[in-house]
């Protein structure tokens, strides 16, 4: 029989997320009673006009190939809306519509990275980029713990850029940001994030800025792009995306804002070759989206900050599950030091899943957070706050 899988070992590699949710649809299919803290993924609909635009576009016929780089009108708009909310001042050729926001991380990496080539990843960091990094054939990743050390307060900013020049190597290109983070909800301010610029105009390096969770901040926390930074605009390439801002995870709809360099590769090559274009309506619904009434972001994210209170003020009350205050996006990263004891961390995620709470181990972040879970804020807020009181119930005293 011939190999079907090819020799890549990222093809090999399994999904921590897949596990738990497995695991909580077997309980479920059970009769059990399972509250869904492990994904990520928003549990609104998608607000009524971008579907009404979606359903208009398609009748009007936009239904054909799309344009290489995305839908003119929709280009147009980002160059606005850039321009206006983030500072990044771009030309309507340098901005990429792709089929989601990981499609627009998957470009900036094919992009960027070549055979011996290292991407530096600020951890904790979004689960799919090694995978993606396994993808650009010689390239490797490397994590590089930060999030924690900021929101502790242990690194002011200046101790922030001298930590990332220790941890440069020769063959270091590209560093990888992601703020608003996920898992921790750090949101880095414009002081650590002119730290970050200084040591990549030093150092001659790339920055992929992942910026999914742009419009999801908290108690006055601002969000900043890195390429709006005096020198960053050439050397960023800004990724963003509708799922989360607009409830939109299913349309695959974001977009990427490239240094013109990469005009003749970004989207004519890599983008048009990879998925042959967005569905046109769909990026007329995004266009909807960006130009419409912005209300439903506001809904959205009150909900996840009034969430975000309940689940940590539940946490609190059992004493051994410790969490900071997350300034963005929707998860708590909890450390569960005290809760697991001398037990493998999947032993805790296997206890909280028997008393009904899903979550996601922190070893899917990175190496180094076996002592950590992820909790997301994406289901109702009464179940947010019965997850938190039994994992404070549960976890109020030692374990076995």
């Amino acid at each position: 029989m011939p190999r079907l899988i090819a020799d890549r070992p990222v093809l090999h590699t399994s999904s921590d997320l897949g596990r738990v949710m497995e695991a909580a649809r077997a309980r479920e299919k059970a009769g059990e009673r399972v509250l869904h803290l492990e994904r990520g993924e928003p549990d609104f609909d998608t607000p009524a006009h971008i579907v009404e635009a979606l359903a208009r576009a398609a009748r009007e016929g936009a239904t054909h190939y799309p344009h290489e780089r995305g839908e003119v009108r929709l280009r147009e708009a980002l160059v606005a809306k850039l321009a206006q909310q983030n500072g990044i001042v771009t030309h309507v050729d340098d901005i990429t519509v792709t089929a989601g926001g990981t499609h627009a991380l998957y470009l900036a990496i094919q992009c960027v990275l070549g055979a011996g080539d290292e991407l530096l990843v600020l951890s904790p960091h979004w689960m799919a980029v090694p995978k993606m990094v396994g993808f650009a054939a010689g390239a490797r990743y490397r994590s590089f713990p930060a999030y924690l050390h900021i929101q502790s307060g242990e690194w002011p900013p200046e101790a922030f850029a001298q930590a990332l020049r220790a941890a440069l190597r020769p063959e270091t290109r590209a560093v990888y940001l992601n703020t608003p983070n996920n898992p921790t909800g750090v949101v880095l301010s414009r002081a650590y994030l002119e730290a970050l610029a200084s040591v990549a105009i030093e150092r001659d390096l790339i920055v992929l800025s992942d910026e999914a969770y742009e419009h999801l901040t908290y108690d006055g926390a601002q969000h900043v792009s890195i390429g709006s930074l005096p020198g960053m605009a050439e050397r960023t390439i800004s990724v963003f995306s509708f799922s989360k801002s607009y409830a939109m995870t299913g349309w695959r709809v974001g977009y990427a804002v490239a240094p013109e360099p990469l005009r003749p590769v970004m989207a004519p090559l890599l983008a048009f070759y990879s998925t042959h274009g967005v569905f046109p309506a769909a990026q007329l619904a995004a266009l909807a989206a960006v130009t419409g009434p912005q209300d439903d972001v506001q809904r959205f994210r009150a909900s996840y900050d009034e969430r975000r209170r309940l689940l940590l003020d539940g946490l609190a009350s059992g004493g051994s599950v410790r969490a900071a205050t997350p300034s963005g996006a929707f998860y708590v990263f909890a450390n569960v030091a005290q809760a697991r004891g001398s037990r493998d961390l999947w032993a805790l995620v296997d206890e909280w899943m028997a008393f009904g709470v899903a979550c996601l181990p922190g070893l899917a972040f990175g190496p180094e957070y076996g002592d950590w879970v992820r909790l997301a804020l994406c289901t109702r807020a009464e179940d947010v706050k019965e997850a938190g009181a039994r994992i404070a119930r549960h976890t109020s005293v030692a374990p076995r």
